[in-house]
C-alpha cells in the first residue's frame, strides 16, 4: 500500500511539474498554442508556440508556453536550452525565469532553481505570478530542509489573503497550497473551493484539491476533482498519477493503467517513476523496481522519493542501504520520510520490530511526521505493546485528526477494553466478554495441539507469549489489521500476535474459525523461524498446506475457477507469485495465489521430501533469495522449477479439466433422453449431476445414485449449491442405508470445511448407528463452524460423559452454561457432576449449590450434593 506516500513531500514533488500559470492563459487567450496546451495537445502547442516565436521572438508568453509544453512531455533538456537561449536576449522575462526554475527543480538542481524563482519574482509584474514563484521557492526551501526559511513565506501568504482578499483562481490556489504546508487543511480546502468557483477550468486548483483530499483519506471526493481535471486536460500526466495514487489502496488494473498512462505522456515523470518503482517493490520485482528508480535518479539525482525507494530496494534485498540514507539527508537533513518509507516496506514484509525502529528514526528527524507516529503505534500494537502503541497512535491523531487509520484504531482499542483474557501456557487468548467462555477453551485446545505437532515437525519453538485476538465484528478485525475496514481476509499473524474473526463475525457457514486459527499459528512458526524473511507465497502456501493436515476438509482445495484459471494460463510463475498477493490485478488473483502457493508446497514435499522445505526455510533465515534457494535445495533454476511444477500440476488437473468440459448452464434445460445420449460420448461432471437429478425425479433411485457418485468421482471438489453429495446422501437414507448416507455426508464435510449441515447430518446418522465416537467427532468439528448452540454443546457433554471423558465433558458443559441456556440449574448440575466424577469435590460443591440456588427443589442436584458432602 501507498497510503502514506501522499504526504506534503509528494505535493512538493508534484509541484515540480506545476501547471502553466493563469496569467499567461488569461492575458493571452488569443495566443496560438494556449488552448492546445490547456487541453493537453502538447505537440500542436509546441508547433504553434514555435511559429509564434519565429514571428515575435521576444514574446515571453509564447516562450513560457513552449517551455511548459516541453516540461509536460518530459523534454527537460530541450526546455532548459530553449529558456536559457531566450533569456540571453530577454533577461526580464519573469514567466520564462519561472519555467526555467521548474526545469531546474524537476532535474534536482534545487539551489539553482531557488535562485531562478527569485529572478522570476524580481522580473514578474502580475501578482498571481509573483505568488506562484514565491510559493515554489518556499516549497524548494522546505524540500531541502530549510523549513525555518520556508515557513515565514507560507505565513506571508496568509497575511496577503487577509489584507488583499484576492478573488482570482490562481492567487487563491497558491494561498491554499501555502495553507497545506502550514497544516491548515480545512482553510486550504475552503480556498480551493473558492478558486474553483472563480474558475472551474483552472487545472491547478482541481489537482491540488484532489491531492489534498487523497492526502486526507477522502478518496471518493478526490475522485470528483480528478474527473473534472481530466475533462479539462486528458493528457495531464500529473492528473493520471493522482488517479493512480488515489487508487493505490485497492490497487488493481485501474491503478496500473493510470500509472502507465502518466508515463506514456511523460516518460521522464520522476514522481510516476518512483511510484512505479514502489509498486514493483511491493510485488517483489526488484529488477523492474530498480530500473524505474535508477531512471528517476538519472533524471533527478536529488529526488528524495527516489532515494527512499532505492534504500527500500536495497533493504528488501538485504543489501547495505546506508549510502542512500546519507545521500538523502545531505539533500534534506530533516527528511524523516526516508525512514518512514523503510518502515512501510518492513511492515509489508512483516518485519514489525524493524518497522518500529525505522519509525522511531523518522520521528527523530521529523517530529511532526504524523504518519511515522502512526506507523510506530501500529507496529507496537502488532507486537502486543498496547499502552505505548496507543500513546503513539494518539499522537498521530492529535497531529492529524483527519487520519482514518488513527481514529479507527483508537475506536477499536476502546472496544477491546471489553475483551476478556484467558491464559493457557504460552498463549494469551483475548475475546469479547460475551464470547470468551465459549471460544477460549476450544482455541486453547486447538492451539496446544497445533503447537505440539508443528514444533516437532519444523524443529522450531517460537518465542512467546503468543497473543490471539478474536473479533466478533469483522470490521474491527480489519481495523486491527490495516487500520481501516474492508479487509477480505479472515485472520492475520504479526509474529507473536494473531488477530482473526471470531465465528460470529460472519454468517454461519462462511468460514471455519478453527481452520483459520491453525493457518495463522503456522505463520507464527514460519515467520519466526526465518526471522521474518520468508516470502509471502511460501508462508501462505505452508499455512494452507498445514491446514489440510490438521483436520479432514480444512484448507482450500480445487474448485472450477482454479482449474479454468490454470488452463487459461492465469497461474503465476514462481518469480511473480508474491505479486499475486501484494499487487493483485484482478479479484481472482489472490485466491489463485493462495491455492497455487499451497500446491507448490505439496509439489516440493511430494517430489523432494519435507526436509527440502525445512532447508528452504533455513536458507531464507540466512538471507538467501528464492532463485538461489531453488538452485541449492531443489537443483532447479526458476524456469526449470516453473516447468517441473507445471508438468506436475497439469497431470493432476488434466482429468479435472476434462470433467468440467460440459458447462452446468448448458445441461440445465436438457431432457433425460438428451442427457443420457450425451453421456455416451461425454463423461462429464455436469452431465452426471443432471442425469442423477432427472432419474431421481422419476423415482429411479439406484441409477440416480450411480450418476451422482460418478459425478463425485470425476470432480469431488465441487461443494457449491447443486453439488451431488446431499442428493446421494438423501437417496441412500431413503433406501435405509444409513451407514452409506453418513459416509456421503462425511465425504462432503471432507471437501467443505464450512458445511455445518453436513457435519450435523454425520452426527445424527452416526449416533443413530450407535457410533458415538464418530458422532461426537463430527459434532465437535461443527463447533469450529458454529459454536453458539447450547443444546449441541450439552449433547457433546453427555456423549463425553458416556465415554468417561469427564474433562472434555466439563468443558462442553461450561460452554453450555456460558451460552445461557433456559435451564440454568441443569447446566450447573452437569458441571457439578463432571467435577464430582473427576474427584474435584470442592468445585463440584460450588457448582451444585449454584444449581440449587437456581432451582431449590431440583432432586438430582440435591442427591449429588448429598454424595459430595458424604465424601
Amino acid at each position: 500500500m501507498f497510503r502514506h506516500s501522499k504526504s506534503t513531500w509528494f505535493l512538493i514533488g508534484c509541484a515540480l511539474l506545476a501547471l502553466y500559470s493563469k496569467s499567461v492563459t488569461a492575458q493571452t487567450t488569443q495566443l496560438p498554442g494556449v488552448a492546445e496546451l490547456k487541453k493537453g495537445d502538447y505537440e500542436n502547442a509546441i508547433k504553434l508556440f514555435n511559429s509564434r516565436l519565429v514571428s515575435s521572438p521576444s514574446d515571453q508568453n509564447a516562450e513560457a508556453g513552449l517551455v511548459r509544453a516541453l516540461i509536460e512531455t518530459g523534454r527537460y533538456l530541450e526546455a532548459e536550452n530553449s529558456a536559457k537561449k531566450y533569456l540571453l536576449k530577454n533577461a526580464d522575462a519573469g514567466l520564462v525565469h519561472h519555467e526555467l526554475a521548474e526545469v531546474l527543480a524537476v532535474t534536482g538542481r534545487y539551489t539553482e532553481a531557488i535562485a531562478e524563482f527569485e529572478r522570476a519574482l524580481q522580473a514578474t509584474k502580475a501578482t498571481e505570478d509573483k505568488l506562484q514563484s514565491e510559493l515554489r521557492r518556499a516549497e524548494l526551501l522546505e524540500l531541502t530542509g530549510q523549513e525555518d526559511r520556508a515557513k515565514p513565506i507560507y505565513e506571508s501568504f496568509v497575511s496577503y489573503y487577509t489584507e488583499k482578499n484576492p478573488q482570482d483562481a490562481p492567487s487563491l490556489t497558491w494561498i491554499a497550497r501555502a495553507l497545506v504546508h502550514l497544516e491548515r487543511f480545512q482553510d486550504a480546502n475552503d480556498l480551493y473551493r473558492s478558486a474553483l468557483e472563480a474558475d472551474s477550468s483552472f487545472l491547478e486548483a482541481q489537482l491540488s484539491a484532489a491531492e489534498l483530499y487523497t492526502q486526507k483519506y477522502n478518496y471518493s471526493d478526490a475522485t470528483q476533482f480528478l474527473d473534472d481535471a481530466l475533462q479539462i486536460n486528458q493528457k495531464s500526466a500529473r492528473a493520471h498519477l493522482d488517479v493512480a495514487l488515489n487508487k493505490a489502496l485497492e490497487g488493481g488494473e485501474l491503478m496500473s493503467a493510470e500509472l502507465a498512462r502518466a508515463l506514456e505522456i511523460n516518460p521522464n515523470f520522476v514522481e510516476a517513476l518512483t511510484c512505479k518503482g514502489g509498486v514493483e517493490l511491493e510485488a517483489g520485482h526488484f529488477e523492474a523496481a530498480t530500473s524505474h528508480i535508477e531512471k528517476a535518479l538519472r533524471i533527478n539525482p536529488r529526488s528524495l522519493d527516489a532515494h527512499s525507494q532505492a534504500a527500500s530496494a536495497l533493504y528488501l534485498q538485504d543489501r547495505d542501504y546506508a549510502g542512500e540514507i546519507t545521500t538523502a539527508l545531505q539533500i534534506s537533513p530533516h527528511y524523516g520520510k526516508i525512514y518512514d518509507t523503510l518502515a512501510h516496506f518492513a511492515t509489508n514484509t512483516r518485519r514489525t520490530d524493524q518497522a518500529a525502529g525505522f519509525a522511531r528514526k523518522a520521528i527523530g528527524l521529523s517530529p511532526r511526521l504524523w504518519n511515522a507516529h502512526l506507523t510506530l503505534g501500529m507496529s507496537l500494537l502488532r507486537m502486543g505493546q498496547m499502552e505505548e502503541g496507543r500513546a503513539e497512535v494518539e499522537k498521530a491523531f492529535k497531529g492529524d485528526p483527519f487520519n482514518l487509520w488513527a481514529k479507527n484504531t483508537l475506536d477499536l482499542l476502546d472496544t477491546m477494553q471489553d475483551f476478556k483474557e484467558t491464559k493457557s501456557g504460552v498463549f494469551l487468548i483475548k475475546a469479547s466478554a460475551r464470547e470468551s467462555d465459549v471460544l477460549s477453551n476450544y482455541a486453547a485446545e486447538l492451539l496446544q495441539e497445533a503447537s505440539t505437532k508443528l514444533i516437532a515437525k519444523y524443529h522450531f519453538t517460537p518465542k512467546g507469549p503468543i497473543t490471539i485476538e478474536l473479533f466478533p465484528n469483522h470490521e474491527d478485525f480489519a481495523v486491527r489489521t490495516l487500520g481501516i475496514p474492508g479487509l477480505g481476509a479472515l485472520g492475520v499473524c504479526f509474529g507473536q500476535v494473531i488477530a482473526q474473526d471470531s465465528p460470529s463475525a460472519r454468517g454461519t457457514g462462511e468460514f471455519n474459525w478453527g481452520s483459520t486459527l491453525w493457518h495463522e499459528y503456522t505463520h507464527v512458526i514460519t515467520l519466526q523461524m526465518t526471522d521474518y524473511r520468508i516470502p509471502r507465497w511460501f508462508s501462505e502456501g505452508l499455512s494452507v498446506y498445514e491446514e489440510r493436515r490438521a483436520r479432514p476438509g480444512w484448507g482450500d482445495d480445487w474448485n472450477p475457477m482454479f482449474v479454468r484459471a490454470l488452463v487459461a494460463g492465469r497461474w503465476f510463475k514462481i518469480a511473480d507469485l508474491d505479486a499475486g498477493f501484494q499487487r493483485p490485478r484482478s479479484p481472482t488473483d489472490v485466491p489463485i495465489a493462495y491455492f497455487e502457493a499451497s500446491q507448490i508446497c505439496e509439489f516440493i514435499a511430494e517430489r523432494f521430501g519435507f526436509d527440502a522445505i525445512l532447508k528452504m526455510l533455513a536458507l531464507y533465515r540466512d538471507k538467501a533469495n528464492t532463485s538461489d534457494i531453488l538452485r541449492q535445495v531443489l537443483k532447479l533454476s526458476d524456469s526449470e522449477f516453473d516447468r517441473e511444477f507445471s508438468a506436475w500440476i497439469e497431470s493432476k488437473t488434466r482429468p479435472l479439466a476434462a470433467a468440467l468440459r460440459t458447462e452446468a448452464n448448458v445441461v440445465a434445460s436438457l431432457s433425460k433422453d438428451e442427457v443420457l445420449k450425451m453421456l455416451a460420448t461425454e463423461d462429464t461432471f455436469a452431465l452426471h449431476v443432471r442425469a442423477g437429478e432427472l432419474l431421481a425425479a422419476d423415482g429411479n433411485v439406484d441409477d440416480a445414485i450411480k450418476h451422482f457418485r460418478r459425478a463425485i468421482e470425476l470432480f469431488p471438489y465441487y461443494t457449491e449449491q447443486g453439488n451431488p453429495y446431499p442428493s446421494v446422501a438423501k437417496l441412500l437414507e431413503q433406501k435405509g442405508d444409513l451407514a452409506q448416507a453418513a459416509d456421503a455426508w462425511e465425504a462432503l464435510a471432507k471437501q467443505d470445511e464450512n458445511n455445518l449441515d453436513a457435519l450435523k447430518a454425520v452426527t445424527r446418522l452416526r449416533l443413530s448407528l450407535s457410533d458415538r465416537s464418530r458422532g461426537l467427532e463430527a459434532l465437535r468439528l461443527s463447533f469450529y463452524v458454529s459454536p453458539f448452540d447450547y443444546a449441541l454443546h450439552a449433547r457433546a457433554g453427555d456423549l463425553s460423559m458416556e465415554s468417561k471423558d469427564y474433562a472434555q465433558a466439563l468443558n462442553e458443559f461450561k460452554v453450555t452454561l456460558a451460552l445461557q441456556p433456559p435451564n440454568i440449574a441443569e447446566a450447573n448440575y452437569n458441571i457439578a457432576n463432571a467435577y464430582h466424577l473427576m474427584g474435584q469435590q470442592l468445585d463440584a460443591k460450588r457448582a451444585v449449590l449454584r444449581a440449587l440456588e437456581a432451582a431449590p427443589r431440583y432432586e438430582k442436584a440435591q442427591e449429588l450434593l448429598l454424595q459430595i458432602v458424604g465424601q
